[in-house]
């Protein structure tokens, strides 16, 4: 079973978990050829990793005949199905699928709208939340079914030793406590609300033990997030540590995670990969965030905006080594629901009943 993949992009923020998918799907027997964008670190990394691959770039993305490029790859490698992510490529790769008469399977991560998907097989909405919109908008249920993004769990198993590296070069104290906060900077992501509540776990709740704030990432609210630090007069105690290519390094650092996402996340790869290490989580209890935690049983859920009950929960658990350690091993539990090799399978199995039709 041939499959090529399609991503009209050179760079993709979940580029990481998507390849290990395409690596245990060629163990599993699949031959993978993929297509993307020339540039940026997507081609890299694919050539590093020795997956196969082609680039084209469309003339006008919206019109998909003008990627005569693509034509000529699917003429040429001849796959089995083709299997798109994000929706530019959704409607070139079911365009050109329907003019060869190829299977186009379409992978959805966020909320997009309908008429991106009208030549799609079908589609794997990769949340429950995701579904209901697709739904909303009118595609066919028959045509949809849920494949959750995979973890790789053994990839992401806390390494002690890298541990205690990273908290000793950036001088942190075994027992002082790390609340994580990491992803793009920019304004749904809402880490405003994480440093506002630190604010007020640090000054309001007065609490015994020594913390520290890690926020990794990058983007267009940097300047605001540190200008609100400067403002709390916590910048001895928040962290920016920038873009992280890897994030192991910093989950297994860190004591609890934190996603205070102000809109629905489609499915997190960020906290999966998070529980993945190990780490307690709070998030907020919307999106696809729904399928992966389940409130005081392998992490936390908070609200959106300024009453989030962040502070609180913050307090509450960050002090609490027993309950950390019993979350923590739940969380490592619930990733496993979501292990690359089981997503894998999964995914065979339905390319297999979209070829049997």
């Amino acid at each position: 079973m041939k499959i090529l993949h399609y991503v009209d992009e050179n760079k993709l923020a979940w580029g990481e978990t998507w390849i290990q998918l395409i690596h245990e799907l060629a163990v599993q027997g699949v031959d993978n050829f993929v297509v993307c964008r020339p540039g940026g670190s997507l081609p890299q990394r694919l050539t590093e990793e020795g997956i196969p691959f082609a680039v084209s770039t469309p003339f006008i993305q919206s019109l998909p005949i003008t990627n005569l490029g693509f034509g000529k790859i699917l003429k040429r490698e001849k796959p089995d199905i083709i299997h798109t992510r994000l929706s530019a490529a959704a409607r070139i790769g079911g365009w050109w699928g329907k003019c060869y008469g190829i299977p186009v399977v379409e992978t959805i991560d966020k909320y997009p709208k309908i008429k991106y998907y009208k030549n799609a097989s079908m589609i794997f909405p990769c949340s429950n939340a995701v579904l209901q919109h697709m739904e909303k908008k009118g595609f066919p249920p028959e045509k949809m079914v849920v494949v959750y993004n995979p973890v790789d769990i053994l990839r992401y198993r806390r390494d002690d030793i890298v541990r205690e590296n990273v908290r000793n070069k950036y001088g942190v104290p075994k027992d002082t406590k790390i609340i994580l906060g990491a992803g793009r900077f920019i304004d749904w992501k809402g880490f405003e609300y994480l440093i506002d509540a630190y604010f007020e776990v640090t000054n309001n709740y007065k609490t015994p033990y020594d913390t520290r704030l890690w926020l990794v990432g990058d983007g267009p609210e940097m300047k605001k997030y540190r200008d609100l630090s400067e403002k709390y007069q916590l910048t001895d105690r928040i962290e920016f540590h920038g873009f992280a290519r890897d994030i192991r390094p910093w989950l297994w650092a860190a004591d609890i995670f934190v996603q205070p996402s102000q809109l629905p996340e489609g499915f997190s790869l960020m906290l999966l990969e998070a529980m993945a290490a190990g780490l307690p989580s709070i998030a907020t209890n919307i999106g696809g965030t729904l399928d992966i935690i389940k409130d005081g049983y392998n992490g936390w859920f908070m609200g959106v905006g300024i009453d989030s009950g962040l502070a609180e929960k913050l307090f509450s658990v960050i002090g609490d080594d027993q309950l950390l350690s019993c979350v923590a091993l739940k969380a490592l539990e619930s990733a496993n629901e979501f292990n690359v090799r089981r997503i894998a399978h999964e995914t065979i199995t339905l390319y297999r009943k979209i070829l049997e039709r």
